[in-house]
């Protein structure tokens, strides 16, 4: 719903949404409810607009699927509960008023609250290669002291195929649920603050438009977390929780086991910037701009984990200063085209949260769990850009090239199971390539596209976790490394896309609009070198995820002026294809059954399967309706 309203110096627009869908994989219900107000006055030279925004969100966002399940079931995921829930409210003020003609100020404040508590349930990595299957004899003991009976004292894949009486008597015990508990049941609460003020000046003169701003913001954020075991139900898919919990209170082999987090973050940045529009003759400006952003991140551990040091804490104090240039020409010779080009650097600050998971050694449950790390450099992107654009009566079109060279990108590394890993500054990165666009009306048809060709590699050699491809240097299903050189692509980032689309307006009431949308192949997270190959024992999936092309067809009908019906199919082909994928652990075998060591010892290690996961891509979906503007 919109509606909206503009008298004399009063204007004011209202949004609302709200959406509930049982989603189209299983066990994948969302709803949406969304909220936004703005009101405005305008009076002479000056004015004002304040705006409110609501959001209370209830989302599943299950994700990457083995390509064994997806191929007995699109709509089937990997394991549950997979919640996130959202709550925001927000407020903005801005001001502007015109001194004169030619100098104008404006400001703007803002605050926002943003709350989000998450429930994963996670199939367990750390109990794939261990022994699950018989009880010892302080198992035994713990289970009948605790009332249990019936339970087999030796075992195997074939008569437990999912294993959990040793998850259970080890978690009486508080000795070593996190190898033998085959799941894992994480929850976590952030708590967000942001607010901050900017202040503009705007000067237009006869050759020059000059603007110089400061801005301030601040946010202040509260991470919590924590783990419970259980064990995987007979389902594949749901974890039956046991009352232990991975906070310091049991052991992996002795060491004690803790993943809660309770961070407290404080994020300063303080920001100075100019730009001028230069006017060198009526057919080429140049532009030149230059930002002074100074950030300070101050963590605190609430939690006070080990004071000896033996774990570390999270508390730490970075400062992150730095001065971005850039400048461009833009050459309009003729009215029907014109050139540029520009070059500019810009950087990020490491987030709070990329502070905290930055150790290889303890990786996060994206991007949950966080313990001590080594420091994160910020980011520092340097972009070119060169093209031509123009119109000519009913046809546009544009032509662009670009390259950014990313130094110390911070990449998200896959580590030891589906949606863990720790962040890392990754020396050089580079994405390059160009863009073409053209369109054109012939009457009542509108016919247009677009291409993007991008090579994104990586400049730098770097070493990083390569469990799950065949191409670590450990050998055959056993966890070892994998080292990226330069020119690797950089996975999840296909090389081509390609968007065209048609729009054919029957009467002027009704309108149908057909687009395609076509991605190139891309390699999977955690195939960083590339070479990741199937073998059909140790490693399975292509290593890779598959282009794709998907057809979506919409109808409008105009009845009044404020009102119309409308109709989206997308996907009209119903065609089954991937987003992106990732390499990981499985315990599965092709029967679908939990198989804990699946292979013979090698030098003491037992091999694992790994297999590539997919995030499947909406099937056949329809909507219609009616909209009604007021």
């Amino acid at each position: 719903m919109v509606c909206s309203r503009q008298p004399n110096g009063l204007n004011w627009y209202v949004a609302g949404n709200l959406f509930r869908e049982d989603g189209w994989r299983q066990f994948s219900p969302s709803e949406v409810r969304q909220a936004f107000a703005k009101l405005g006055w305008l009076h002479g030279k000056t004015s004002l607009a304040l705006s409110v925004g609501y959001a209370d969100n209830w989302l599943t966002g299950n994700g990457l699927q083995d390509t064994r399940f997806l191929a007995r079931s699109y709509r089937s995921v990997y394991s549950i509960p997979d919640v996130t829930w959202n709550h925001s409210p927000s407020l903005n003020l801005s001001a502007r008023h015109n001194l004169t003609s030619s100098l104008t100020l404006s400001g703007n404040a803002y605050f926002r609250y943003i709350r989000g508590d998450t429930v994963n349930g996670d199939i367990n990595a750390q109990s794939f290669d261990q022994s699950l299957y018989n009880l010892s004899t302080a198992d035994v003991k713990a289970l009948t002291a605790a009332g249990y009976s019936g339970f087999p004292l030796t075992g195997n894949a074939t008569s437990e195929p999912f294993p959990y009486w040793r998850c259970i008597a080890q978690g009486l015990e508080n000795a070593d649920p996190s190898d033998r508990c085959t799941g894992i049941i994480t929850r976590t609460t952030t708590r967000q603050n942001n607010y901050g003020v900017t202040g503009q000046g705007g000067w237009l003169a006869a050759h020059n438009r000059i603007v110089v701003g400061t801005a301030w913001d601040r946010s202040s954020l509260t991470f919590q977390q924590g783990s419970q075991f259980g064990y995987l139900n007979p389902d594949r898919i749901t974890i039956t929780p046991i009352d232990s919990f991975a906070d310091g209170s049991t052991s992996s082999n002795g060491v004690p086991v803790d993943t809660r987090v309770n961070l407290h973050g404080l994020i300063n940045t303080f920001s100075l910037y100019a730009s001028d529009i230069v006017t060198i003759v009526p057919s080429l400006a140049l532009t030149i701009s230059g930002r002074y952003n100074r950030t300070s991140i101050d963590n605190l551990d609430r939690l006070l984990l080990d004071p000896a040091g033996a774990r570390g804490s999270l508390n730490g104090s970075d400062v992150f200063p730095r001065f971005n240039p850039a400048a461009g020409l833009t050459y309009a010779p003729w009215p029907f085209a014109s050139f540029y080009f520009s070059y500019s650097e810009a950087s990020r600050a490491p987030t709070a949260i990329e502070l905290g998971c930055a150790n290889p050694s303890a990786p996060c449950n994206f991007p949950n769990a966080l313990v001590s790390d080594p420091p994160l450099k910020q980011v520092v992107t340097q972009t070119w850009e060169a093209g031509v654009r123009g119109s000519l009566e009913t046809l546009r079109w544009s032509a662009g090239w670009f390259r950014a060279e990313n130094k110390n990108d911070i990449l998200f590394v896959s580590s030891q199971q589906t949606g863990f890993g720790y962040f890392t500054n990754f020396g050089q990165t580079r994405r390059e390539g160009a863009e073409l666009t053209l369109s054109r009306r012939f009457q009542k048809f509108t016919l247009g596209g677009n291409y993007t060709f991008l090579n994104a590699t990586y400049q730098s050699v770097q070493t990083v976790d390569g469990h799950a491809s065949s191409a670590n240097d450990a050998g055959a299903g056993i966890d070892g490394n994998i080292t990226v050189q330069p020119g690797d692509r950089i996975p999840q980032t296909p090389r081509n896309i390609l968007k065209a689309y048609g729009e054919y307006q029957a009467t002027p009431k009704i309108s149908l609009d057909l687009d395609f949308v076509a991605v190139g192949r891309s390699y999977a997270r955690g195939n960083e070198n590339n070479l990741d190959q199937p073998d059909g024992i140790y490693y399975l999936g292509p290593g890779f995820s598959p282009g794709y092309g998907v057809v979506n067809l919409a109808a409008h009908y105009q009845v009044r002026n404020r009102v119309q019906l409308f109709i989206q199919i997308n996907n009209l082909l119903d065609h089954h294809y991937y987003t992106g994928a990732q390499l990981g652990s499985s315990p599965f075998d092709n029967a679908g059954n939990f198989v804990a060591r699946p292979f013979p010892p090698v030098d003491g290690n037992y091999p694992i399967r790994s297999t590539t996961f997919f995030a499947p891509g909406a099937p056949l979906g329809v909507w219609c309706g009616i909209r009604y503007q007021f």
